[in-house]
């Protein structure tokens, strides 16, 4: 029996959400009093900033890190170091956050009393927030710098709760109920609404107050949800480590690219340059980028130095034929092709379709004659190209990865986030193939002993699906413009690489739905589909 709650956990913890309380002070303090003007919004005509941040206050906030940080380096000569390192922290941070949340309804006073006047003449000044195009009216700094100073704080109440020997832990109900609602098929469902809200309001997530608000609560969530063993136990194992730091650069550049994207599309239906057109200057390779590329080394070194002694190696016992781990699992990129493995023969997931994957990508620049958004970021002038690909990258590959990582466990069978990973775990299933359903549910009869007779319906189903679609799809009036302006060979190709991409999450819904093994099963020649 493991216990959820160790002193090592809780002493974890408490350092976690330290960080979380010193990104959100920072965040708070950045909003208070630093010149906010995002990508692609005009300096011109702005009064200067008044805001400062106090020389004071920077003191202060260093000055107290950098006593924790000789603390902690001398933690073996001093009793109790790092219980007074973390509180000269907390202090910082709680001060932080309050001194930025006061100075921001100063500012607020300020304005209302004589600032406000002064700009019906003298215009706005950098102190106000300059929105970019497409992101919505300017947001009111008062009002953020105190809701990130308060989560500020809460934060570190919560870490000072962990230090003092606080043992709170996520629900109990509420880790079963995300355990008995998991599974592949509202993973998978999960997945794809999400990317589908993504997409749909794109405006409203790529709002940087929303997406710092979205960061908070996956915070809060993975710091709950680390008081629980079974989750603990997989996240912090040293080769699923880097797969967790995968998730937040991910997620950070592909919000990163969508909010560029936003902004563009937005500027380009104004008729304004694209973000990408206001800054055309070119970098020289010597010096500049090369020192750029020496320091990334330098750094990149020193962090995976670092990285090699804090994580072990995650190195098993020697290979042996009598035995195996159980889960067997490929390395994580080979994951989500491993996960294919329970839709399809290895034939067709390991061979076929990875060839069609790189065959597509090497067949892009042909079939695709749209040049719009070379060179820079937007989603309405290539709409289509745009979701096929993160639909296949995001949903089809790196989520496939994240449940082949976290969530398949002995027997290749799925758990829950906090469920434990029991090596007995049984789940019945009855998978048939579309011939036994053809056959003997609904005609009533014995399957023929002609092979081809007896897959007769897979063979149909199959033929319509290559045959059929594609001269549906030619109705679509985006498939008929590819047409026009690429002719019938690129749209064949192209309709044939979509219904290949297709085939992966139709036959999934299949498998979870009816149970639906193989649509053409031929044992006898070792060829099932």
């Amino acid at each position: 029996m493991h216990h959820d709650m160790t002193p090592g956990v809780m002493a974890g913890l408490s350092w976690y959400y330290l960080l979380a309380s010193l990104l959100n002070a920072a965040a708070a303090a950045y909003v208070s009093y630093m010149e906010i003007v995002s990508e692609g919004a005009s300096r011109a005509g702005l009064a200067p900033r008044t805001r400062r941040l106090p020389d004071w206050l920077m003191v202060a906030f260093f000055g107290l890190y950098g006593l924790a940080t000789l603390l902690i380096l001398g933690r073996q000569y001093l009793p109790e170091a790092l219980k007074v390192a973390y509180g000269l922290c907390a202090l910082a941070n709680v001060m932080v956050a309050i001194a930025a949340g006061a100075d921001a309804a100063h500012f607020s006073e300020v304005r209302d009393a004589g600032h406000g006047r002064g700009a019906e003449v003298h215009g706005p000044s950098l102190d106000d927030h300059q929105p970019a195009v497409g992101l919505g009216r300017p947001m009111d700094r008062t009002l953020w710098t105190l809701v990130w100073a308060v989560v500020a704080v809460m934060f570190q109440a919560m870490g000072l709760s962990y230090a003092l020997g606080g043992q709170f832990a996520l629900p109990l109900f509420i880790r079963d109920f995300i355990d008995f609602v998991s599974g592949p098929t509202t993973f998978f469902v999960g997945a794809t609404l999400g990317f589908i809200v993504m997409l749909v309001w794109r405006r409203f997530v790529a709002n940087g107050l929303v997406a710092w608000a979205i960061v908070n609560l996956l915070l809060l969530f993975f710091g709950l949800s680390m008081t629980d063993y079974d989750f603990r136990d997989i996240v912090t194992k040293p080769d699923n480590v880097p797969i967790v730091g995968m998730i937040v650069l991910v997620g950070f550049f592909n919000w990163l690219a969508l909010r560029r994207a936003v902004i563009n599309d937005a500027r380009m239906a104004q008729g304004l340059p694209n973000l990408e057109e206001r800054d055309p200057d070119k970098t020289l390779t010597w010096p500049d980028l090369v020192y750029t590329e020496l320091i990334a080394m330098v750094a990149q070194t020193i962090f995976l130095v670092i990285w090699g002694i804090a994580l072990q190696a995650p190195l098993e016992q020697p290979a042996s034929s009598t035995s195996a781990p159980n889960p067997s699992k490929a390395p994580w990129y080979f994951l989500g092709l491993q996960e294919m493995l329970v839709y399809f023969d290895p034939w067709m997931a390991g061979v076929v379709l990875p060839s069609l994957i790189i065959v597509g990508l090497m067949a892009i620049p042909y079939i695709d004659t749209n040049k719009a958004g070379n060179g820079y970021y937007t989603i309405t002038q290539r709409k289509f190209a745009y979701i096929m690909f993160q639909y296949g990258f995001l949903v089809l590959w790196v989520i496939l990865i994240l449940l082949g990582t976290f969530l398949r466990g002995p027997n290749w069978n799925f758990f829950g986030p906090y469920e434990y990973w029991d090596l007995h775990k049984l789940i019945p299933l009855n998978n048939v193939n579309l011939s036994d359903i053809v056959w003997i549910e609904l005609i009533g009869t014995s399957k023929p002993t002609n092979i081809l007779l007896r897959e007769l319906p897979g063979i149909v189903a199959v033929l319509a699906y290559f045959i059929l679609v594609p001269p549906l799809l030619a109705t679509i009036p985006f498939f008929k413009r590819v047409i026009a302006q690429g002719g019938w060979l690129r749209y064949s190709a192209l309709a044939v690489l979509l219904l290949f991409m297709a085939s992966l999450p139709i036959k999934m819904v299949l498998r979870w739905t009816i149970n639906l093994k193989y649509i053409i099963a031929i044992p006898e020649y070792f060829f099932n589909i």
